[in-house]
């Protein structure tokens, strides 16, 4: 299995931005080093949920202080960006870090993220394809490209730099609905899974992907997907819950807040890939790493090779987080890699 760490920099009440980011890219530069796959930031704005309003620069400069693990955005808000912008973003960073980026997009889901740049949240859908046609677009052409679109428009540009990794980095989608998995089939996209599953859910999700790759002409198993999943390790599974819980149901209600917020004439955002459709002990890997490793094997089983780690749950201080690291490191990444 490959093991990413999944990180959104959160922002808990009484607690220092300046702190909090030292913490993040410490745990970070840590994950490379115990050989972790992947890093992978999320990008939000306007809010205690997460500080990292800008993942490319996050990831550009961790570009500078890691070796080998791979960069991802999950997500990176394609109808907040001019698309051009973030061509030019995200090759610079490709270009960085040597072609380590992995770019996961999705259309967003929170009202007050839309409402804060003057963008309806109703126009996500259409702002999202109209992005990614543009990416896929100027990425492609040898030459300059014009644009007439219904939200954006421009005349002979030719983005530079080109992305280190040809045409461009991966493209992973945030989806689990039938059209979305259907798309990252047809067009070789990986998937990106959503971490308040059920395993009785992630199968279903699974399988429908491996009915879409069937659809397109390609290997059923042959798909990527990479499945969230908050967790925390420590030496029992009474500690590791008692540590983690409390912090981990502040954050989901936090997020909830965030995704119902609304305003005269705003609808309430869409669902949060924070929402659960399990208890928490059917969806978090909470727990000793002996057990941890056993829910992973349960993952595995399902056809998922890649799982990314949440274990910034919100107030959980950093010396537990940097804990659960170094187990994970020593104890759970060597069981798993043979899976």
């Amino acid at each position: 299995m490959q093991i990413g760490l999944f990180h959104s920099v959160q922002w808990p009440e009484g607690s220092d931005q300046r702190d909090r980011y030292d913490q993040a890219l410490r745990q970070a530069c840590r994950a490379d080093e115990l050989g972790f796959d992947s890093l992978w930031l999320t990008e939000h704005h306007f809010s205690r949920h997460g500080i990292v309003s800008d993942s490319l620069a996050v990831l550009a400069h961790l570009a500078a202080r890691t070796d080998r693990v791979r960069l991802g955005t999950a997500v990176s808000v394609l109808p907040l960006h001019h698309p051009l912008r973030f061509a030019e973003t995200a090759a610079t960073v490709d270009q960085l870090s040597g072609g380590r980026l992995d770019l996961g997009i999705g259309s967003g889901y929170q009202p007050g993220e839309f409402r804060g740049f003057g963008v309806d949240i109703a126009e996500k859908h259409e702002r999202f394809a109209e992005a990614l046609a543009v990416l896929e677009r100027v990425w492609t052409s040898e030459g300059p490209v014009s644009h007439a679109g219904r939200y954006w428009s421009f005349e002979d540009a030719a983005p530079q730099p080109r992305p280190f990794q040809r045409p461009h980095p991966p493209f992973w989608m945030a989806t689990a609905s039938p059209e979305g998995l259907a798309a990252c089939a047809a067009k070789d996209w990986g998937v990106l899974l959503p971490q308040g599953t059920s395993l009785t859910v992630t199968a279903g999700q699974v399988k429908r992907y491996a009915e879409a790759l069937a659809g397109a002409g390609a290997d059923p198993d042959g798909g990527r997907v990479y499945l969230a999943r908050a967790t925390h390790v420590a030496p029992t599974d009474e500690q590791a819950w008692a540590e983690a819980e409390d912090p981990y149901k502040d954050f989901l209600g936090y997020a909830d807040k965030l995704r119902r917020a609304t305003s005269a004439g705003a609808a309430e955002g869409g669902r949060s890939p924070f929402d659960l459709d399990a208890d928490l002990r059917d969806s978090a890997l909470f727990g000793s790493p002996d057990t941890v490793v056993s829910r992973l094997r349960d993952i595995r089983e399902l056809g998922i090779e890649r799982v990314m780690l949440f274990l910034h749950l919100g107030g959980l201080p950093h010396e537990a987080i940097m804990s659960s690291l170094e187990l994970i490191g020593r104890k759970v990444l060597p069981a798993v890699r043979e899976l």
